[in-house]
Parts: C-alpha cells; structure tokens; sequence
C-alpha cells in the first residue's frame, strides 16, 4: 500500500505534536529516538514543499517607463529558517 503524501500543514502539525510529546511526556529513549527520527523526516517533507513554492513565486519589478516584469523570487538571507 502506498503511503499518502502529507500536504505541508499536516506535516508542521505532527512535528508540533512530536515537540509537544518530547517536552512534556516520559518518553522511553527508544520511543524518543523514533519520534526524533519521525519529526527529521517531516522536516525534509516541509523544506522540500517550500523549495518547490519559491521555484513558484515570483516578484514584480518596475522597469523604466512604469512597464512591470516577472523576476524570480529570491529570499533574503535572514528570511531563511535554518537553525
């Protein structure tokens, strides 16, 4: 059976949950390591959806003559989310 493909907020809600479990629940160290594991690979999923939404977006730019064009959406770096 193929596994469904999480759609972006339902990713960033189960890492939430994984926080919430891993902060304020006796976790055994195997279920902690699991759940650690889980929320690793939840974040790939969420950064992958939003690479693929910048490649999406675009900007406007005014060119001389008050003409708009279409450039290509390009974060500043102390947008980014890394941590």
């Amino acid at each position: 059976m193929a596994k469904k493909k999480l759609k972006f907020e339902e990713a960033l809600q189960r890492m939430e949950e994984i926080v919430e479990i891993l902060e304020n629940e006796e976790v055994p160290l195997e279920d902690s390591i699991a759940l650690y594991k889980e929320g690793l690979s939840l974040s790939a999923i969420c950064q992958e959806i939003l690479a693929v939404a910048e490649g999406e977006i675009v900007q406007l730019q005014k060119e001389a003559g008050g003409i708009f064009s279409e450039v290509p959406f390009i974060p500043k770096e102390e947008d980014s989310c890394e941590y």
